[in-house]
């Protein structure tokens, strides 16, 4: 009797689950040793930045570092912060023209029937592909001519080139949105600039938000467009300044660490600020009402 007791005791109630260990199989071995391999590839660039950053004796090897901080106070000089700022200049220019144009196209692609809307939509798609490193010398020339090699068109240009991948991304997430909220605005006589402003771009929040990161990381991280496209090398942006690192004698690897390092922040910044959108999704919850 005891023994019994024991046994039912030591058994979980009924109805209750019991997460059994996972087994090792080939699949899962593999799958896992793929994912390492492929964080590794990730992370000793990274570890190697961080440390070569505080490297007095920096080279391209993986080291243990001779602390310094001189390569952070020469990344901040002013030369290299205003490059810093004309970074920060042509990624809000592009985040702000092509969020609101590809925000604008999204809705008319998915509430409004327009003629030949799956050609125009297969074009745009098209268009998502293109690199624009093929056109730029028809664009540096068209450029020259209007006198426009400067920081403000090649933002916009920036802008048009992310357009169409962020229209996609809205366009997935305006086509989630209940036609039943449009109509309901529309019975309380709201226009389509209202209903546009007032019902579909709150619920878009998220995908606004994702599009914004493409744009602005497309544009941050962009290196041919302002060299070729900025006649003035005080607008030169951060990756261009980064590139100047590199002489052809030698090459600062701990300064450019350091500026890396500092380049990324907004990115990273960007992302953790942008979180918030995106756990919150959709609202959908009494919006008809």
């Amino acid at each position: 009797m005891q023994t019994v007791s024991a046994e039912r005791a030591s058994s979980p109630p009924p109805g209750l689950k019991v997460n059994k260990p996972a087994s090792i199989t080939t699949g899962r071995v593999i799958s896992n040793s793929t994912a390492i391999i492929l964080a590794a590839f990730f992370a000793l660039p990274m570890l190697w930045m961080i440390l070569a950053s505080v490297d007095g004796n920096a080279t391209n090897q993986l080291q243990a570092p001779n602390f310094t901080i001189a390569h952070y106070v020469e990344a901040v000089e002013a030369a290299n912060l205003a490059a810093f700022g004309n970074s920060f200049i042509i990624s809000i220019v592009a985040t702000v023209v092509g969020t609101a144009a590809a925000f604008i196209a999204a809705y008319v692609f998915s509430k409004h029937n327009i003629p030949f809307k799956n050609p125009l939509l297969l074009t745009v798609l098209f268009l998502s592909g293109v690199p624009i490193s093929i056109l730029i010398v028809p664009v540096y020339k068209l450029f020259s001519i209007l006198g426009w090699l400067s920081i403000i068109p090649t933002g916009i240009l920036l802008a048009v080139t992310a357009i169409p991948f962020q229209i996609y991304q809205l366009k997935n997430f305006i086509d989630a949105i209940p036609t039943e909220l449009e109509e309901a605005a529309s019975l309380e006589q709201a226009s389509n600039l209202q209903i546009l402003r007032k019902v579909i771009f709150p619920l878009t929040k998220p995908g606004l938000a994702s599009a914004a990161i493409f744009g602005f990381v497309n544009a941050w991280g962009n290196f041919l467009l302002p060299v070729v496209l900025i006649n003035s090398l005080a607008y030169q942006p951060a990756p261009v300044r980064l590139f100047g690192f590199m002489g052809s004698n030698s090459i600062d690897y701990g300064t450019i660490a350091a500026y890396s390092i500092i380049y990324s922040l907004p990115v990273i910044i960007l992302f953790v600020g942008m979180s918030r959108q995106f756990r919150a999704g959709f609202s959908l919850g009494g919006a008809v009402k």
